[in-house]
Protein backbone atom coordinates (compact mmCIF):
# COMPACT_ATOMS: atom_id res chain seq x y z
CA UNK A 1 0.00 0.00 0.00
CA UNK A 2 2.78 2.77 1.08
CA UNK A 3 5.39 1.76 -2.13
CA UNK A 4 1.72 2.15 -4.53
CA UNK A 5 1.15 5.56 -3.28
CA UNK A 6 4.48 6.08 -3.71
CA UNK A 7 5.09 4.95 -6.80
CA UNK A 8 1.32 6.41 -7.60
CA UNK A 9 3.20 9.98 -6.57
CA UNK A 10 6.17 9.78 -8.92
CA UNK A 11 4.20 9.03 -11.97
CA UNK A 12 2.23 12.47 -11.23
CA UNK A 13 5.17 13.99 -11.01
CA UNK A 14 6.11 12.51 -14.74
CA UNK A 15 2.78 13.23 -15.89
CA UNK A 16 2.54 16.32 -14.73
CA UNK A 17 -0.35 15.51 -12.97
CA UNK A 18 -0.95 18.72 -10.20
CA UNK A 19 -4.32 17.28 -8.74
CA UNK A 20 -3.55 14.08 -8.56
CA UNK A 21 -0.13 14.77 -6.84
CA UNK A 22 -1.79 16.93 -4.62
CA UNK A 23 -4.34 14.02 -3.89
CA UNK A 24 -1.69 10.92 -3.92
CA UNK A 25 0.36 13.67 -1.07
CA UNK A 26 -2.48 14.48 1.45
CA UNK A 27 -3.13 10.52 1.33
CA UNK A 28 0.41 9.65 2.57
CA UNK A 29 -0.05 12.20 5.52
CA UNK A 30 -3.15 10.33 6.18
CA UNK A 31 -1.68 7.18 5.88
CA UNK A 32 0.98 8.53 7.90
CA UNK A 33 3.50 7.03 5.81
CA UNK A 34 7.25 8.52 5.80
CA UNK A 35 7.42 12.06 4.65
CA UNK A 36 11.08 11.54 4.02
CA UNK A 37 10.82 8.70 1.70
CA UNK A 38 7.86 10.01 -0.34
CA UNK A 39 10.29 12.91 -1.15
CA UNK A 40 13.04 11.36 -2.57
CA UNK A 41 11.30 7.65 -3.94
CA UNK A 42 8.14 9.64 -5.11
CA UNK A 43 9.21 13.52 -5.58
CA UNK A 44 12.58 13.47 -6.63
CA UNK A 45 12.64 9.89 -8.45
CA UNK A 46 9.95 11.49 -10.36
CA UNK A 47 11.52 14.53 -11.72
CA UNK A 48 15.01 12.22 -12.51
CA UNK A 49 12.53 10.33 -14.47
CA UNK A 50 11.72 13.64 -16.13
CA UNK A 51 15.50 14.96 -16.63
CA UNK A 52 15.82 11.71 -18.34
CA UNK A 53 13.03 11.69 -20.89
CA UNK A 54 14.42 15.47 -21.22
CA UNK A 55 17.98 14.86 -22.68
CA UNK A 56 16.35 11.95 -24.33
CA UNK A 57 14.03 14.66 -26.28
CA UNK A 58 10.97 12.82 -25.55
CA UNK A 59 9.86 16.17 -22.96
CA UNK A 60 10.60 19.75 -23.61
CA UNK A 61 10.49 22.83 -21.38
CA UNK A 62 6.43 22.80 -20.94
CA UNK A 63 6.70 19.21 -20.00
CA UNK A 64 9.37 20.30 -17.41
CA UNK A 65 7.27 23.23 -16.29
CA UNK A 66 4.31 21.34 -15.29
CA UNK A 67 6.22 18.18 -13.75
CA UNK A 68 7.91 21.08 -11.35
CA UNK A 69 4.50 22.57 -10.41
CA UNK A 70 2.98 18.81 -9.61
CA UNK A 71 6.40 18.46 -7.57
CA UNK A 72 6.04 21.47 -5.62
CA UNK A 73 2.61 21.13 -4.91
CA UNK A 74 3.09 18.08 -2.98
CA UNK A 75 6.29 19.37 -1.32
CA UNK A 76 4.01 22.33 0.24
CA UNK A 77 1.84 19.85 0.98
CA UNK A 78 4.65 17.66 3.07
CA UNK A 79 6.80 20.65 4.17
CA UNK A 80 4.74 21.18 7.67
CA UNK A 81 5.34 17.14 8.24
CA UNK A 82 9.15 17.50 7.79
CA UNK A 83 9.55 18.66 11.41
CA UNK A 84 10.58 21.94 12.83
CA UNK A 85 14.53 23.22 13.39
CA UNK A 86 15.83 23.54 17.27
CA UNK A 87 16.21 27.64 17.44
CA UNK A 88 19.96 27.06 17.49
CA UNK A 89 21.19 26.27 14.08
CA UNK A 90 23.09 23.31 13.74
CA UNK A 91 25.34 24.83 11.14
CA UNK A 92 25.19 27.78 8.56
CA UNK A 93 25.02 26.50 4.97
CA UNK A 94 25.40 28.17 1.55
CA UNK A 95 23.65 26.74 -1.23
CA UNK A 96 23.08 27.22 -5.21
CA UNK A 97 23.34 25.89 -8.78
CA UNK A 98 26.61 26.79 -9.75
CA UNK A 99 27.30 29.32 -12.79
CA UNK A 100 25.71 28.36 -16.17
CA UNK A 101 23.22 25.55 -14.63
CA UNK A 102 19.76 26.94 -14.04
CA UNK A 103 17.89 23.49 -12.93
CA UNK A 104 17.49 24.34 -9.12
CA UNK A 105 14.79 21.67 -8.80
CA UNK A 106 16.96 19.27 -6.54
CA UNK A 107 18.25 22.32 -4.85
CA UNK A 108 15.22 23.24 -3.39
CA UNK A 109 14.71 20.09 -2.47
CA UNK A 110 17.70 19.56 -0.76
CA UNK A 111 17.20 23.23 1.15
CA UNK A 112 14.01 21.93 2.08
CA UNK A 113 15.19 19.20 3.78
CA UNK A 114 18.13 21.16 5.24
CA UNK A 115 16.33 23.70 6.91
CA UNK A 116 13.83 21.09 8.64
CA UNK A 117 16.59 19.22 10.01
CA UNK A 118 17.96 22.11 11.87
CA UNK A 119 20.61 24.44 9.57
CA UNK A 120 20.45 27.65 8.28
CA UNK A 121 20.40 27.69 4.84
CA UNK A 122 21.79 30.54 2.93
CA UNK A 123 20.22 30.17 -0.72
CA UNK A 124 22.06 31.98 -3.16
CA UNK A 125 19.62 30.24 -6.17
CA UNK A 126 20.64 29.22 -9.76
CA UNK A 127 23.17 30.21 -11.99
CA UNK A 128 25.63 31.64 -9.23
CA UNK A 129 28.86 32.98 -9.55
CA UNK A 130 31.68 31.58 -7.51
CA UNK A 131 32.48 35.58 -6.78
CA UNK A 132 28.94 35.52 -5.05
CA UNK A 133 29.28 31.91 -3.35
CA UNK A 134 32.69 33.32 -1.73
CA UNK A 135 30.95 36.77 -1.06
CA UNK A 136 27.78 34.56 0.91
CA UNK A 137 30.17 32.41 2.84
CA UNK A 138 32.36 35.20 4.08
CA UNK A 139 29.25 37.28 4.68
CA UNK A 140 27.05 34.52 6.77
CA UNK A 141 30.40 32.57 8.20
CA UNK A 142 29.00 29.78 6.87
CA UNK A 143 29.95 26.27 7.82
CA UNK A 144 29.04 24.09 4.99
CA UNK A 145 28.99 24.67 0.83
CA UNK A 146 26.50 23.01 -1.27
CA UNK A 147 27.33 22.86 -4.70
CA UNK A 148 24.65 21.97 -7.25
CA UNK A 149 24.60 20.97 -11.40
CA UNK A 150 23.11 19.05 -13.85
CA UNK A 151 24.78 19.91 -16.65
CA UNK A 152 28.78 18.20 -17.54
CA UNK A 153 30.32 21.97 -18.64
CA UNK A 154 29.43 23.61 -15.93
CA UNK A 155 31.59 20.66 -13.53
CA UNK A 156 34.12 23.32 -14.52
CA UNK A 157 32.25 25.86 -12.57
CA UNK A 158 32.58 23.66 -9.44
CA UNK A 159 36.51 23.26 -9.97
CA UNK A 160 36.91 26.77 -9.88
CA UNK A 161 34.94 27.48 -6.75
CA UNK A 162 37.42 24.61 -5.24
CA UNK A 163 39.95 26.89 -6.42
CA UNK A 164 39.06 30.14 -4.91
CA UNK A 165 38.45 28.37 -1.81
CA UNK A 166 41.79 27.33 -1.78
CA UNK A 167 43.39 30.52 -2.38
CA UNK A 168 41.21 32.23 0.19
CA UNK A 169 42.18 29.96 3.06
CA UNK A 170 38.66 29.03 3.25
CA UNK A 171 39.10 25.38 1.92
CA UNK A 172 40.05 23.39 4.80
CA UNK A 173 37.46 24.76 7.10
CA UNK A 174 34.11 23.75 4.68
CA UNK A 175 32.47 21.08 4.13
CA UNK A 176 31.92 21.41 0.71
CA UNK A 177 29.19 18.87 -0.76
CA UNK A 178 28.61 18.70 -4.27
CA UNK A 179 25.58 16.83 -6.13
CA UNK A 180 23.12 16.45 -8.87
CA UNK A 181 23.49 14.55 -12.44
CA UNK A 182 26.95 15.71 -13.59
CA UNK A 183 27.94 14.72 -10.35
CA UNK A 184 29.88 11.79 -8.96
CA UNK A 185 32.14 9.82 -6.75
CA UNK A 186 35.03 9.51 -8.29
CA UNK A 187 34.81 13.54 -9.46
CA UNK A 188 34.40 14.86 -5.51
CA UNK A 189 37.56 12.99 -4.72
CA UNK A 190 39.73 14.48 -7.21
CA UNK A 191 38.56 18.17 -6.07
CA UNK A 192 38.56 16.66 -2.23
CA UNK A 193 34.99 17.42 -1.79
CA UNK A 194 31.92 15.25 -0.83
CA UNK A 195 29.78 13.81 -3.23
CA UNK A 196 25.93 13.44 -2.01
CA UNK A 197 23.07 10.91 -4.03
CA UNK A 198 20.31 12.88 -2.71
CA UNK A 199 19.42 15.44 0.42
CA UNK A 200 18.85 12.52 2.88
CA UNK A 201 23.08 11.30 1.92
CA UNK A 202 23.69 15.17 2.67
CA UNK A 203 21.84 15.61 5.80
CA UNK A 204 23.35 11.98 7.09
CA UNK A 205 27.25 13.48 6.73
CA UNK A 206 26.55 16.46 8.07
CA UNK A 207 24.86 15.37 10.98
CA UNK A 208 27.85 13.25 11.60
CA UNK A 209 29.97 16.56 11.90
CA UNK A 210 27.34 19.12 13.41
CA UNK A 211 24.39 17.11 15.26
Amino acid sequence: MNDDLIESLRSAVIEGDLETSVEIANRIIDAQIDVNKAIIDGLNSGMKQVSELYQQREYYLPEIIIAADALYAALEIFKPYLGGSDSNEKAVIVIGVVRGDIHDIGKNITKLFFEASGYKVIDCGRNVSNEDFLENIKKKQAEVLALSTLMNPTLESIEEMVEILQKNNLFESLTILIGGAATNESFAKKLGVTFCEDALEAIKILDQIYG
